[in-house]
C-alpha cells in the first residue's frame, strides 16, 4: 500500500508534458508486445482449427508421428489436395516447393510448369507439426486478394496503318506492357501470403517496382496493425512464403489465374 501511495506521488509530482510522454510510451511498448505475440496466436489458432475437426484427428494415427512416417503422409496430403482440385474447371494453382515446382492445371492436366530458383518459408510455417501441416495443405487453399505490378489482361492499341512501310515497321515494335517488373502478392486461406517475384532484377525499373511493391505490402500491415490496436482487436499475422521463378513464366502464370483461384501448396 505504502508502494502506490509513494507512485501515487510521484506522478502528481510530474508535469502534463511528461505525464503524456509517459502514457505514449507505455502504449508504444503495449504495441509492441502484442506484435511480437502475433505469430504465437496464429499459432494457436492453427491448433484450434485443427481441435474442431474431431473426425480428422480421431483418423490420424499415431503411427503417423513417427519421422519415417511423415514423409510419406505429407506426399499423401499433397496428392488429396490435387485430387481435390482436378474438379475444379478452371485453371489452377499448384505449388511444390518440395520439387521446386510450380504448376498451372485443369482437370489434373498440367499446362504449364516451371522450376523455381529460390523460395524462402516463414519460421512459423517450419514450426507447424505435421498434423497441423496435413490439416491446413491436404485441400486446396483459396485466394482471398491480389496485389501485382502486373497488369491482368495487357491491352495494346494499334493505329491502322497508313501504307505498307509503316506496316512494317508496326510489326517489329516490341511489346513493352509484357516487359513490366513481375511482383505479385496471393494472400490466400489460413492468412498465409505467397510472395512470387523474377529472380533477375538489374535495372533500376525493376528495383523501383520492386520497393514499390513491398512498400504497399507494409504501409497495408502497419495500417491493419494499428487499426487492429485501437480497437482492441487482436493483432494479425500472415506467415509468408516467399518463391523466385523467371519473369516471364511469372507473367504466364499470373495472367492465366481466374479471379476465383485456388492453390494447393506442397511445402
Amino acid at each position: 500500500m505504502q508502494i502506490i501511495k509513494k507512485i501515487a506521488v510521484l506522478i502528481h509530482k510530474l508535469n502534463h508534458k511528461t505525464i503524456y510522454l509517459l502514457v505514449l510510451l507505455c502504449l508504444v511498448f503495449i504495441f509492441l508486445i502484442e506484435i511480437a505475440l502475433a505469430p504465437l496466436n496464429k499459432l494457436k489458432d492453427y491448433k484450434n482449427i485443427l481441435n474442431a475437426d474431431s473426425l480428422f484427428l480421431e483418423q490420424y494415427n499415431s503411427i503417423y508421428y513417427y519421422p519415417e512416417i511423415s514423409i510419406l503422409l505429407k506426399e499423401k496430403a499433397y496428392k488429396e489436395g490435387l485430387l481435390k482440385l482436378s474438379e475444379f474447371d478452371s485453371i489452377q494453382l499448384v505449388v511444390n516447393l518440395t520439387d521446386s515446382l510450380v504448376s498451372l492445371s485443369v482437370k489434373g492436366v498440367v499446362l504449364h510448369q516451371t522450376k523455381v530458383v529460390e523460395f524462402n518459408e516463414d519460421k512459423l510455417i517450419q514450426k507447424m507439426t505435421m498434423i497441423q501441416q496435413v490439416k491446413l495443405f491436404s485441400q486446396p487453399l483459396s485466394v482471398n486478394s491480389q496485389l501485382s505490378t502486373l497488369v491482368k489482361e495487357p491491352i495494346i492499341v494499334r493505329h491502322a496503318p497508313k501504307d505498307t512501310l509503316e506496316a512494317r515497321l508496326n510489326a517489329w515494335q516490341p511489346d513493352t506492357i509484357i516487359q513490366d517488373p513481375a511482383y505479385v502478392l496471393f494472400s490466400i486461406e489460413h492468412g498465409i501470403h505467397l510472395i512470387f517475384e523474377q529472380d533477375i532484377n538489374q535495372s533500376f525499373h525493376g528495383k523501383w517496382k520492386k520497393f514499390i511493391f513491398y512498400n504497399k505490402i507494409r504501409i497495408q500491415k502497419s495500417v491493419s496493425a494499428v487499426s487492429n490496436f485501437v480497437m482492441l482487436r487482436k493483432q494479425v499475422y500472415h506467415p509468408t512464403i516467399k518463391v523466385k521463378m523467371p519473369a516471364d513464366d511469372l507473367r504466364t502464370i499470373y495472367r492465366a489465374l481466374p479471379d476465383n483461384t485456388f492453390i494447393v501448396l506442397n511445402i
